[in-house]
């Protein structure tokens, strides 16, 4: 039977899923001025979150679950993009100067692996807000557009099954008439009554008639 939580339609629906979060969650972390991991890391959360996805599509995700679903999955990819994707604001660095040269490209502040996760913290703390109203607004935004998604999809698997759905053929029962209730046919005799062969005329004839 066709039904949109397994096979093609239910990995489509997952892969949709986990593509809307995590594309509205590194749009958010970009927007509040958070810093974004390699491609390499983006892509393995991408598969983590396609695992998530997977198993949540099972059923039909309403708004309750919904909002469940991504709001976790904002929040762990906030998490993982702030740890992943490194560096800090200039004005955090421990000299109070600019990154320059290698230490900018790789984002580490100049006064090492301390430094860095001092100034991690402390810009985590001052985006605090701005990374909330962009992640609360990531959320909503995904689940208004996939939950109607969803709706929509199943309203179509079901409409489908409805056209679609063989019924069964149902003959015209038809009962056995009883041996005592059967036609008597009455046997009529037919009397036939056949003419015996002429056989040759007798000689007396022949002679009357020659006379």
């Amino acid at each position: 039977m066709l039904t949109p939580s397994s096979g093609a339609v239910g990995f489509g629906r997952a892969l949709l899923w986990a593509a809307v979060v995590l594309g509205l969650a590194l749009g958010a972390h970009l927007e509040a001025g958070g810093h974004v991991p390699p491609a390499e890391a983006v892509a393995l959360l991408g598969a983590l979150l396609l695992v998530v996805t997977a198993v949540a599509v099972r059923r039909q995700i309403r708004w309750p679950g919904g909002l469940a679903l991504v709001g976790l999955g904002q929040y762990a990819l906030h998490r993982a993009f702030s740890f992943l994707g490194g560096g800090c604001a200039a004005p955090l660095l421990s000299d109070g100067g600019a990154r320059t040269g290698a230490h900018a490209h790789l984002g580490y502040p100049a006064a090492g692996p301390l430094a860095y996760e001092t100034c991690a913290g402390a810009e985590a703390a001052a985006i605090d807000l701005g990374m909330l109203a962009w992640h609360v607004l990531a959320t909503v935004v995904t689940v208004a557009l996939l939950v109607g998604v969803e709706r929509g999809v199943w309203l179509l698997a079901a409409w489908l099954v409805r056209t679609f759905a063989v019924a069964p053929l149902w003959l015209p029962v038809i009962g056995r008439v009883p041996a005592s209730a059967a036609l008597d046919v009455p046997v009529v005799s037919v009397d036939v009554h056949v003419a015996p062969e002429r056989g040759p005329p007798s000689s007396a004839l022949v002679m009357r008639l020659a006379a």
